[in-house]
């Protein structure tokens, strides 16, 4: 049986404390919406863009297949979340746009989200906030990113 270090069990630990509290604190909101975290980045992303979103953009901006994207917009569009649109000179394209009820629930999530930063900026303080934000964004770029520019990685579909 191979030995465990206290770095490795802090992380373990953490991890899962983190996670637990995130999904009540986060989560928990956008299951009011019938909206999984995923869902609610690329409504998101489709109400912050400045041009029309395809669904290929999306795919590509997160990192996953087509086929998982579709079904997350399946979601959008079940619940008048989005809306599609035939690009005229090629019916196969559809520009994602937000519904006025989509609108309303990003607004309303947009805000619920940053009052529970504003806790944790308080708790914490500015300069703590801004410096995990700084190492998250270090993970992202160092960590995960690599991952999805090795050569030909097969989109993750989930």
């Amino acid at each position: 049986m191979a030995a465990t270090t206290p770095v490795f069990d802090d992380f373990l630990n953490n991890y899962a404390a983190v996670l637990r509290y995130l999904n009540d604190r986060i989560t928990a909101p956008l299951n009011t919406y019938h909206l999984t975290f995923d869902t609610f980045l690329i409504m998101h992303e489709i109400q912050t863009s400045h041009e029309p979103l395809l669904l290929m953009d999306i795919a590509n901006s997160h990192h996953v297949s087509r086929s998982a994207i579709s079904r997350q917009i399946s979601i959008l569009l079940k619940y008048d979340y989005v809306y599609q649109v035939s690009n005229p000179n090629d019916r196969r394209q559809k520009s994602l746009l937000l519904t006025k009820r989509g609108q309303e629930v990003d607004q309303a999530l947009i805000t619920t989200i940053q009052q529970t930063l504003g806790e944790w900026t308080q708790q914490l303080g500015k300069r703590r906030i801004n410096n995990l934000l700084s190492l998250l964004n270090d993970f992202t770029q160092q960590i995960i990113e690599p991952t999805y520019t090795k050569s030909s990685p097969a989109p993750k579909d989930h």
